[in-house]
């Protein structure tokens, strides 16, 4: 028998403090997935291999405490699943180019692009059990 994942949606009633805080999270998420992008591209450029979202979390993490000391007041979780996304929207996009090229894939292939914060409020995932 196969195990089925759940996932369910749920809306917050957030006061000002928890409004905040998100925001904080959805920000730093949309950050992490810039700074990623922007990184893995320089990379790609010297080297010639894009950067895992290990390596990509490895490297933000020691740039944390000097550079951008305001992220530890977030979960790590927001930007660790950010630059996971980041990965998996390469893998989508280099999944599709392969299929453009059998002539299995029409329409745009969606290079992974830089998010604004002017496009909506943001969103950003936590993992593990959390409190409400």
């Amino acid at each position: 028998m196969a195990t089925r994942v759940r996932g369910y949606k749920t809306e917050l009633d957030l006061n000002n403090e928890q409004r905040t805080a998100c925001l904080k999270h959805a920000g730093c998420a949309r950050f992490a997935s810039n700074w990623g992008l922007a990184r893995s591209q320089e990379a790609y450029r010297a080297t010639g291999k894009r950067p895992t979202a290990i390596d990509l979390h490895k490297e933000l993490n020691a740039l944390k405490k000097t550079d951008y000391p305001w992220m530890y007041e977030v979960s790590k979780c927001a930007m660790q699943e950010a630059l996971r996304d980041l990965e998996k929207a390469y893998k989508n996009f280099f999944r599709r180019v392969e299929l453009k090229k059998q002539g299995k894939w029409k329409g745009k292939l969606g290079f992974p692009t830089f998010k604004k914060k002017s496009k909506g409020i943001g969103s950003f995932r936590l993992t593990g059990s959390i409190k409400v």
